[in-house]
């Protein structure tokens, strides 16, 4: 069990003990000193880095003016933390930009530096290894560095390990992308430039030795000695977002996986935690690491959509990935961010504008929506799937809230006859439900706020699909219904429709709806944020 006393609080006490001991002369001032005090520290707390996503035991994190203490998943990492491990024990660390540490067996790391809005971070790896997944660097002046006692790598965005040998020979390994490596004695010149599969040695002194292709152990070393556990079950389903090729390169995608579960007899589909989800993504000709949930396209999302399979860490045999179309974006980027006015529950859509400053979040309310992409041009999110209204919606980035506004979500139930039977010559009713249109038509400019299309497809069956509501019109096996301007208050809609049985039977109807190109684009202004 961990416990944490606030300085507010130590300094209170303080400060009552004190005043206990001195006269009444003094004791308003020397609480009002120690407060003072108090507030100070409090103010100086080291900013947040990222968080434990999974650990192998034991590791622990050592925070300055306080003891050692078990790490556990899920713990917050501060700026100046440092983490150790003992043998056998692995951690991995999400850093507040996207980038994945994986701390290996008897290391101890230190980190000094991790700024995601300026894109400054700055590692210290007293001993043992670690392997990075680094998020791209875009800010000017950005930079993403690991130190050792004898050397120093730097990256813009790629792959990496660095393991520091006890006899003082570090050593550096480009797994993807190229890394900068030189001494960390600032005076010994000299430094190399590492494309993947290369490595180099650098000790006390003396200049780094010439890049050379990775032996097969090191290649080893760096990946399935740093890796942690991941599902074991089989996959019953993997699905990956694809970004719009406007993103261009360093764009993040999040890899989804769920398995099988039997609950009470009855079996279903649970989805697969992000941490547990490790391995390689191969898009068409492309391989591309996973950690975490996460994979970083290195060359940009290409306009074709490519045909995925993914290998989890461990396994040989790939299983097909589902990925799923661009969502639409603006073609010209506007200024700020823009996120839709309007989405349907459990639905992809698109917050545009500046996302270089940390792993984006965007919640409705207090519910989030799940991250699925995130590149230079914005970030895809799935809706919840909650109550249709109008919501409250931040965008924040790093952890920090940017910008906030309003969105619609619009839930969408169906009534039809359960069983879905009609005799021959019988009439039978359906209805579409929709909630959360209320205050849409003011933005529409007296277009229709969607379209909800209806199409038999089972027209042996059932036919003379027809409808009595406002702006509903029949043409062959569809029905299309047009929701305009008179939006009724509480934004709840009704569509009711009535076809005629052909024959004895089963009917399908497939419904689809389209909301108006000014709702479901990201042309929505977010307000910026005023963060105290």
């Amino acid at each position: 069990m961990f416990f944490f006393v606030s300085g507010a609080q130590c300094a209170y006490n303080l400060a009552t003990s004190i005043a206990k001991e001195l006269g009444m002369r003094f004791r308003c001032a020397a609480f009002l000193a120690l407060l003072t005090t108090a507030a100070s520290a409090q103010a100086q707390t080291p900013p947040r880095a990222g968080e434990i996503r999974a650990l192998i035991p034991t590791a622990f994190v050592v925070r300055s003016g306080a003891p050692q203490r078990e790490a556990r998943k899920q713990d917050v990492v501060q700026w100046q933390d440092i983490l150790r491990t003992d043998r056998g024990g692995r951690v991995r660390v999400a850093l507040d930009d996207g980038s994945i540490l994986n701390v290996g067996s008897e290391s101890q790391l230190q980190i000094v530096q991790h700024d995601p809005r300026l894109q400054r971070t700055s590692l210290q790896l007293a001993y043992g290894r670690i392997r990075a997944n680094v998020a791209r660097i875009a800010q000017p002046g950005g930079s993403f560095e690991v130190r050792t006692p004898v050397a120093v790598a730097g990256v813009v965005g790629t792959r990496f390990f660095v393991k520091g040998a006890p006899d003082g020979i570090c050593t550096v390994l480009a797994l993807e992308e190229k890394v900068r490596v030189r001494n960390a004695d600032a005076g010994v010149a000299g430094e190399v430039i590492l494309n993947p599969g290369e490595f180099t040695t650098v000790a006390r002194g003396v200049a780094p030795a010439t890049p050379a292709p990775a032996p097969p152990d090191l290649m080893r070393e760096a990946e399935d000695e740093l890796n942690l556990p991941v599902e074991t079950a089989a996959l019953t389903r993997i699905e990956a977002s694809w970004p719009p090729a406007a993103c261009g390169q360093g764009t993040t995608i999040l890899v989804r996986a769920w398995k099988k579960q039997v609950v009470d007899g009855k079996e279903s589909e649970a989805p697969v935690p992000p941490e547990m989800i490790s391995g390689r993504l191969m898009l068409g000709a492309d391989v591309v690491a996973v950690e975490d949930g996460r994979a970083v396209l290195p060359a940009g999302p290409s306009r074709a959509i490519p045909k995925a399979t993914f290998a989890m860490q461990g396994t040989s045999a790939p299983a097909a990935a589902k990925i799923w179309e661009p969502v639409e974006i603006e073609e010209k980027a506007g200024e700020g961010w823009r996120a839709p006015r309007a989405q349907f529950v459990g639905s992809a859509f698109a917050v545009q504008g500046p996302m270089l400053q940390g792993v984006a979040s965007f919640t409705f309310a207090a519910m989030p929506a799940q991250l699925l992409w995130q590149g230079s041009c914005g970030a895809g999110f799935l809706a919840p799937v909650t109550i249709g209204r109008e919501y409250d919606v931040t965008l924040s980035l790093g952890g920090a809230a940017v910008a906030r506004g309003k969105m619609n979500l619009i839930s969408v139930s169906y009534r039809i006859p359960q069983p879905p039977v009609v005799l021959r010559g019988q009439p039978t009713t359906f209805g579409i439900d929709l909630l959360g249109l209320e205050n849409l038509q003011a933005h529409t400019a007296g277009r229709p706020v969607l379209i909800t299309t209806v199409i038999n497809t089972t027209p042996t069956i059932i036919g003379n699909l027809r409808s009595a509501a406002p702006g509903a019109r029949s043409a062959g096996e569809t029905l299309i219904f047009t929701v305009g301007g008179a939006v009724p208050p509480g934004g709840v809609v009704r569509l009711d429709g009535i076809g005629t049985g052909r024959m004895q039977g089963a009917f399908a109807l497939d419904v689809n709806h389209v909301l108006d190109a000014e709702l479901r684009l990201p042309r929505n202004p977010l307000t910026p944020a005023k963060n105290p």
